[in-house]
């Protein structure tokens, strides 16, 4: 993969991620800092809150170390794209890296008790479920996203063994068939 292609991905695709969310946040914050809710369906609603903790408010003691966390995964995810073996792969970490660099944002900036501990803005609320986010759209969306992306790179590993390269270790699955056929090794 084309090294500068790939630092010109993932730098558009977080900033434009981070922007979206970070824009919405600011809309929420003054459309509905005075305490007004805007309902869009019965069951969802523009309702602003702060989050200092995990989701659905548990944990919100330890937000500091929420913010410690997310802060490690976001330099996990940077390394997880340099690595990656495909553009598909480094987009879809690139998306959960820009919604976690948008709640780190609001950790940093928006807390007055000292570092990470900021607050982060929620406002999306699905009455009967959670309250949430853009950036928190992004994470989960990317995570669904990276998931479906390697079942599918495994399906068509498994339907293609020639695209095995050399010295990468085979499917677990076309191992067994070939043990199964008399192949292996043992």
């Amino acid at each position: 993969m084309n090294r500068r292609a790939l630092i010109v991905t993932t730098l558009s695709i977080v900033v434009v991620t981070v922007a979206l969310d970070q824009a919405t946040k600011a809309w929420a914050e003054s459309a509905l800092g005075g305490g007004d809710v805007i309902e869009v369906l019965p069951t969802l609603e523009f309702d602003l809150t702060y989050n200092s903790g995990f989701s659905f408010g548990t944990g919100s003691d330890f937000g500091p170390w929420i913010g410690g966390l997310v802060f490690f995964m976001a330099g996990f995810l940077i390394h997880q794209i340099r690595v990656s073996e495909t553009i598909g792969r480094a987009r879809i970490l690139s998306i959960i890296l820009g919604g976690a660099l948008g709640n780190l944002i609001d950790r940093l900036f928006r807390g007055d008790d000292g570092f990470l501990s900021g607050e982060v803005i929620d406002f999306i609320d699905v009455t009967w479920y959670a309250v949430f986010n853009v950036a928190d759209i992004f994470v989960v969306c990317g995570c669904l996203a990276f998931v479906l992306h390697e079942i599918h790179l495994h399906r068509r590993a498994l339907a293609n063994p020639s695209t095995q390269g050399e010295g990468e270790p085979a499917p677990a699955a076309a191992v067994l068939t070939d043990i199964a056929d008399g192949e292996g090794d043992g």
